[in-house]
């Protein structure tokens, strides 16, 4: 039998398309590439983080409806696991507001000029490079004229360019970014639309997009690093030298 939604042909669900664990997966995706952590070792940080989590009834609300930006969940997440596997972390990009939770928040100070220098300067996974350093980071994908918007994602960096940011991860869905184009991003203030602008402001700013566009939000980016043992590192010049790579 072949069901029909009513735009065509209904396709399953998968685990993950109607969940809001993204940014659990993103801290879990960021230690797979820099601590090479198992399938195993990240249910039972996801486990246990979601088991903590679920104590404070009103914080699980919110973490379960997507009624947070959870900024709070990932630097929970970094925080406990930070000495088991042997990483550092920080926020480049700390937020102003107090209201941090705010799922409408974006910090409009930073420009994405400045986030992606940052970004494009400071993440390395190379093997001649003495440190691994990658970022999590929530991006939001926004439609023509749209107030809100359409995906409001969590994910990690693999590789950044000048114009090209390629994400590992969770996401399974055909029609995601998996690579973030620079000329389809712009600052803060252009896609935010912050409180204190007024309807006409608002619209005005709406109407500048004649097509889809995403934001970067600058207070939600967290920097892991690992520095590499010497074993890694000699490891590492014996493996280019004998294989020429």
């Amino acid at each position: 039998m072949q069901l029909y939604a009513a735009g065509g042909k209904m396709n399953p669900l998968f685990q993950g398309k109607i969940d809001n664990f993204c940014a659990a997966y993103s801290v879990l995706n960021a230690l797979r590439l820099l601590c090479g952590i198992s399938a195993f070792q990240a249910r039972d940080i996801l486990n246990d983080t979601l088991v903590e989590k679920a104590k404070n009834s009103e914080e699980w609300k919110k973490i379960v409806c997507h009624e947070t930006n959870y900024y709070e969940l990932v630097g929970f997440m970094l925080e406990k696991w930070q000495a088991a596997y042997q990483y550092s972390y920080y926020r480049p990009f700390p937020c102003l507001s107090p209201n941090i939770n705010n799922i409408r928040h974006f910090q409009p100070e930073v420009d994405l000029d400045t986030v992606w220098e940052f970004l494009q300067n400071t993440v390395t996974l190379s093997a001649e490079a003495n440190k691994e350093v990658t970022a999590v980071f929530r991006f939001c994908r926004f439609l023509p004229r749209q107030a809100g918007p359409m995906v409001d994602h969590w994910s990690t960096i693999s590789k950044i360019t000048d114009t090209e940011i390629y994400l590992y991860d969770c996401s399974l869905e055909a029609t995601g970014w998996y690579v973030l184009h620079r000329e389809k991003f712009f600052s803060a203030p252009f896609g935010a639309i912050p409180p204190q602008r007024t309807a006409l402001q608002q619209q005005y700013m709406l109407n500048l997009a004649d097509e889809e566009f995403g934001v970067i939000c600058p207070e939600s980016v967290f920097m892991l690093e690992r520095k590499k043992t010497a074993f890694e590192t000699i490891a590492a010049s014996f493996k280019r030298k004998i294989f020429d790579i």
